[in-house]
C-alpha cells in the first residue's frame, strides 16, 4: 500500500514539474498565443515564427498604428490621447528608421508587403507628482517622448507584444511576448529605458533578419 502511495506522489510530482512554467499572458491583443518558445535571443522572452515562412518575400512593410492595453491593478490611467499618440509615434519611429529607406513604410497592403502589429499591454504606470511648470496650458505641444516619459509617468512594467501579417492573405507569420518583468535583470526594474532598449533591439533584429532573408 505505501508502494503505491510513494509512486502517486511521485507521478503528481514529476507531472508539475514537467508542466510549462511560462503562462503566455493574454492581454486580448493577439487571437492566439498558442505556439510560442522560448526566444533564443532573449531570456523570458516567447516567439513562435509559422515553419517555411521566408522574409524574403516582403520587400515593404505596413506599421499598424500601436495599441495600448492597460494592466487592471495599475495605479495610473489618467494620460491623455495626445501623450498616448506621442509615445505610439516614438515607439513607431524607432521601427520605421531601422527599415528605411531600403524596406518602406507604406499604407497601403498587398502581395510583397508585411504588416506589424504591435501593442504595448499589461501597462502599469504610476503618476509623478508635478511642480506648477509641469502642467501644460490647452493647446501646449506635446512634441516627444521624453516630455512624457519620466516626467509625468513613471513606468512600472509592460509587456510587447507583436504580430506578422502577410500583406495579401492576413495569414500569420509569427508573433512575440515580451513581458519586461521577466526580461530585465531581476535586480533592475522596467523603466522607460528599458522598454526603448527592448523595442530597438526587436527592430534591429527584424531589420536584420530581412537582410539576411533577402
Amino acid at each position: 500500500m505505501f508502494k503505491l502511495r510513494e509512486k502517486i506522489l511521485l507521478l503528481f510530482i514529476f507531472s508539475i514539474l514537467s508542466y510549462p512554467l511560462y503562462a503566455a499572458p493574454n492581454s486580448g491583443f493577439l487571437d492566439d498565443y498558442s505556439g510560442l518558445k522560448a526566444d533564443p535571443d532573449r531570456a523570458g522572452a516567447m516567439v513562435y515564427r509559422k515553419a517555411g515562412v521566408t522574409l524574403g518575400a516582403y520587400d515593404k512593410i505596413v506599421i499598424s498604428p500601436i495599441e495600448f492595453f492597460y494592466h487592471p491593478d495599475t495605479k495610473y490611467k489618467g494620460v491623455s490621447p495626445d501623450e498616448m499618440k506621442v509615445l505610439a509615434d516614438s515607439f513607431a519611429d524607432i521601427l520605421t528608421k531601422e527599415l528605411e529607406p531600403d524596406y518602406p513604410v507604406v499604407n497601403s497592403t498587398g502581395k510583397g508587403v508585411l504588416i506589424v502589429r504591435l501593442a504595448i499591454t499589461n501597462f502599469k504606470m504610476k503618476k509623478k507628482k508635478r511642480s506648477l511648470l509641469g502642467y501644460l496650458p490647452i493647446g501646449a505641444a506635446i512634441t516627444a517622448l521624453k516630455d512624457v516619459a519620466g516626467k509625468r509617468i513613471t513606468l512600472s512594467d509592460a509587456t510587447i507584444e507583436a504580430e506578422l501579417l502577410d500583406g495579401e492573405s492576413g495569414e500569420r507569420l509569427g508573433i512575440l511576448v515580451d513581458s519586461l518583468s521577466d526580461t530585465v535583470s531581476k535586480k533592475d526594474k522596467p523603466t522607460w529605458e528599458s522598454l526603448t532598449n527592448a523595442l530597438t533591439f526587436y527592430a534591429k533584429r527584424f531589420r536584420s533578419r530581412l537582410d539576411a532573408e533577402h
